[in-house]
């Protein structure tokens, strides 16, 4: 938090070219994907931070209204289990892993200052579709699971006249006891 803090400092005291009011926009996001899902006593049963990207494209249509959209994919999120081996007696440690592939259309209020600093907000949706693969070290099962939801996004962004420079946070509203959220660093060309 405190790195972000200074990179906005910075920003701020930077002479900038103010952001056009309406333009169309493309970039990248890379950031890093959290994942902690939790068993039915509340223990961590997959926990892991893997890495992101997302292909971005979006249309500013007022100084403070836009829309954006992107397609993204995540790194592998991996972790252990220990699980009961039901009906059998004992128990069996399971290696997990899971990749994300993320379609996102977000519409996003827009707060510019003066000095190329806008402050962002938005709401999201995320049609997310996951690889999942079990194994045992001796029996695996591989399958696949689609969800679609909602995400609150929150960032800062830097413009100059063509392209800017956004860090941003989004949290995805999962049902239940798994808890997801993206930090990223995008880049943006301006149309």
């Amino acid at each position: 938090m405190k790195y972000l803090l200074l990179a906005l400092l910075a920003l701020g005291l930077t002479p900038a070219i103010q952001a056009q009011p309406e333009s169309a926009y493309y970039g990248l996001a890379v950031g890093k994907f959290d994942y902690d899902e939790k068993d039915f006593l509340g223990n961590s049963f997959v926990a892991d931070t893997t890495s992101s990207y997302r292909l971005m494209v979006g249309y500013q249509f007022m100084e403070h209204l836009g829309v954006e959209g992107g397609y993204g994919k995540t790194g592998t999120i991996r972790d252990t289990a220990t699980v009961s081996a039901f009906p059998s007696p004992g128990t069996v440690n399971l290696n997990i892993s899971y990749e994300f592939r993320m379609l996102t259309v977000r519409l996003l209020g827009v707060l510019p200052f003066d000095n190329g600093i806008s402050l962002l907000g938005g709401l999201g949706y995320t049609d997310m579709k996951g690889k999942l693969h079990f194994t045992d070290g001796v029996n695996s099962v591989s399958g696949s699971e689609t969800t679609n939801e909602p995400g609150y996004y929150v960032g800062a962004q830097y413009d100059w006249d063509r392209v800017a420079v956004r860090i941003g946070y989004e949290k995805f509203d999962f049902d239940g006891d798994i808890e997801v959220s993206e930090t990223m660093l995008t880049f943006f060309y301006k149309l």
